[in-house]
């Protein structure tokens, strides 16, 4: 007995939030008034005009209903509303029984129609319904006062067979969506196994990503930290920017992307890298190269998207006069703009090899001098605007004016 009830308690819970299946019960009305129809047709006559004019209107109220399911915005009101039309059309063809009966056969359909695609809550009070008032009707004198004389064996039997099909019908309801339920708790975790799977494999991708990007970082101590520190402005300007809402995931995207941003200097010799004093011609020629190679290695990355964007274009300036391809940055993502600014200012406050760290009067100048030219001026606009309320922190002490 409890696992009877567990079965029923989980059902009733999984008809609660699933939906009612309307597409099957419009035609189900579209088939009755067809049935209807015909036997109206080609049995019935106006000799009997109250059962005639009893079937047309079933017919005409069937069809209104079938079409009005498929377009109905309340799917509970609806499915009660068809169901009461079928007791009432079964409850009226128990008193007219036309064609000798046959028209109340139709209404053993009534449980598959009602318990399997409306559901436990709904179908079962109408069928109990039903099933009482057929039971009262053909098991009491109550038949007599019918148009029709059934005989003792319909009226006997109706009933029984009633109630098996419907006892038949709960139990292969019960054990059909039980079935249901189970498949889709393992289709579910088998999502979330796969979902789980997915994320662990791009975290050990990004994570080793990220561990080349920062060994690069760690090759030349005066850009040590560098791309933690662009990653972190750059969410915090996407953060502030004005007319545009970014997503948790977006932030966490620009922030990947800017973290990985210098990747490409892996291919840059260390002669070039880390020398300490001012880069020659040609090795600077090789030294711009690193945006391509960025480019390469993160593209196609599926699980990071857009990061060979930032990589491949964050020395491109707003006027199109950056490198390596020298385009407008106004033709990429606002998150170029955002990672390219971001990389300008930490170079600008920071120790280089060749100069100390910029001044907070300096930069700010550079970054209004820039705006639109180098920058987006609607980044250095963001820029400058948290750097003057502090929320960039420029260090005064030891800092002086220098080329960034």
């Amino acid at each position: 007995m409890p696992r009877i009830t567990e079965l029923v308690r989980r059902v009733y819970e999984y008809e609660q939030r699933s939906e009612v299946e309307t597409g099957y019960l419009s035609n189900v009305l579209l088939l009755l008034a067809a049935v209807v129809l015909a036997i109206n047709t080609f049995a019935n006559s106006t000799a009997t005009p109250g059962l005639y004019i009893f079937c047309l209107v079933v017919v005409v109220g069937s069809v209104i209903l079938a079409f009005w399911l498929r377009r109905v915005p309340n799917v509970g009101h609806a499915t009660h509303y068809s169901s009461a039309l079928f007791l009432i059309i079964g409850l009226s063809c128990l008193y007219f029984g036309a064609n000798d009966g046959f028209q109340t056969l139709w209404f053993f359909l009534f449980p598959f129609v009602l318990l399997i695609h409306i559901g436990l809550p709904s179908g079962v009070p109408y069928c109990l319904f039903y099933g009482v008032a057929v039971s009262l009707f053909f098991w009491t004198p109550l038949h007599a006062k019918a148009a029709y004389d059934y005989s003792y064996d319909f009226c006997f039997y109706y009933p029984v067979f009633y109630w098996s099909l419907f006892a038949l019908v709960l139990v292969a309801d019960l054990f059909y969506k039980s079935y249901r339920i189970e498949q889709e708790q393992s289709e579910r975790a088998m999502a979330r196994e796969v979902a789980d799977t997915v994320r662990a494999a791009q975290e050990l991708m990004l994570h080793s990503v990220t561990a080349i990007s920062r060994m690069i970082d760690e090759k030349d101590p005066y850009t040590s930290q560098h791309s933690r520190r662009v990653a972190e402005y750059s969410r915090l300007i996407a953060e502030n920017m004005p007319n545009r809402h970014y997503t948790e995931q977006e932030l966490d995207d620009l922030y990947r992307s800017a973290l990985l941003h210098d990747i490409g200097k892996i291919a840059i010799p260390d002669a070039i890298l880390k020398k300490t004093d001012r880069l020659t011609n040609e090795e600077y020629a090789v030294m711009k190269t690193h945006p391509v190679w960025g480019r390469k290695i993160l593209d196609g990355l599926e699980f990071l998207p857009g990061v060979a964007l930032g990589a491949g274009y964050h020395h491109e300036r707003y006027d199109g006069r950056g490198y390596p391809d020298g385009i407008s940055t106004k033709e990429l993502p606002e998150t170029v703009r955002i990672i390219s600014a971001a990389d300008a200012l930490d170079a600008m406050n920071s120790n280089r090899c060749y100069r100390r760290h910029c001044t907070k009067a300096y930069i700010l100048g550079e970054l209004q001098k820039g705006s639109g030219t180098q920058f987006d001026p609607a980044v250095a606009d963001v820029v400058i605007r948290l750097i003057e309320n502090g929320q960039i922190k420029i260090d005064e002490e030891s800092g002086e004016g220098a080329d960034a």
